[in-house]
């Protein structure tokens, strides 16, 4: 895993997290299913293993399923290597996730993700604080009694 971004709490008290990066990984649930040399037996087990890590720290795709992020040099087919995981407490927050295959730079094979989230931050409504040394002590024995 090439990142990994933990940020605050979220609304329920839940911490945000997002692994992303290059986790060099085929499987058919974010690859081309149709493109069966990608799931040998071996890429089948380490993909298996990082689905399970990415189940235990509760954690889901938030880059959509067949949204390729990289062009093999050679073959130039399209796989999916890279990944964005984000906590399931955090999956509302996110606006927009996807790969920007028109800005590929030269002699790279992966392409940038753009994420984009709603961070905003809650304004807490200003309460008028009362000053017992404002009070007309007059008044408020009369209304008392």
């Amino acid at each position: 895993m090439d990142n990994h971004l933990s940020l605050e709490h979220s609304k329920d008290g839940a911490a945000h997290q997002i692994w992303l990066g290059d986790f060099n990984r085929h499987h058919p649930y974010w690859d081309d299913p149709r493109d069966s040399r990608l799931f040998t037996d071996a890429a089948m087990a380490a993909a298996e293993s990082l689905i399970e890590v990415v189940a235990k720290a509760g954690l889901e795709l938030a880059l959509p399923s067949s949204i390729p992020t990289h062009c093999h040099n050679v073959t130039k087919c399209w796989t999916r290597l890279d990944h964005v995981f984000i906590t399931d407490a955090s999956t509302d927050e996110v606006i927009a996730c996807n790969a920007l295959t028109e800005h590929r730079g030269i002699n790279t094979d992966h392409i940038p993700i753009l994420m984009e989230l709603n961070l905003g931050i809650a304004i807490n409504e200003i309460k008028p604080i009362l000053n017992f040394r404002d009070v007309d002590w007059d008044e408020f024995c009369k209304m008392l009694a």
